[in-house]
């Protein structure tokens, strides 16, 4: 599967139609967003105390209210959109 965002735009549009097909924003109630042509990569911290940058994240899509501006965030594999992990044998 491509991982790259421009090729799974569409997917992901359509991913995100069939899981929210009644999204409204949660702070203003708005359903008009913009569609933000990019991944966020949240890294997982394993201590407060430290970041570390780099090693496991959850990729998500971000998306944009219109109207105020709030940022959704929507795991990519949840959407069924991140390659399955090959069964390797040794």
């Amino acid at each position: 599967m491509d991982t790259n965002f421009e090729q799974l735009k569409q997917k992901i549009l359509d991913a995100l139609k069939e899981k929210a097909p009644n999204l409204k924003c949660p702070a203003c109630q708005s359903s008009e967003f913009i569609f933000v042509d990019g991944f966020f990569a949240n890294d997982l911290q394993v201590s407060l105390s430290s970041r570390q940058m780099g090693g496991k994240n959850i990729p998500t899509v971000p998306v944009v209210c219109k109207n105020c501006g709030y940022i959704m965030e929507f795991a990519v594999g949840a959407l069924g959109l991140l390659p399955k992990p090959e069964n390797k044998q040794e």
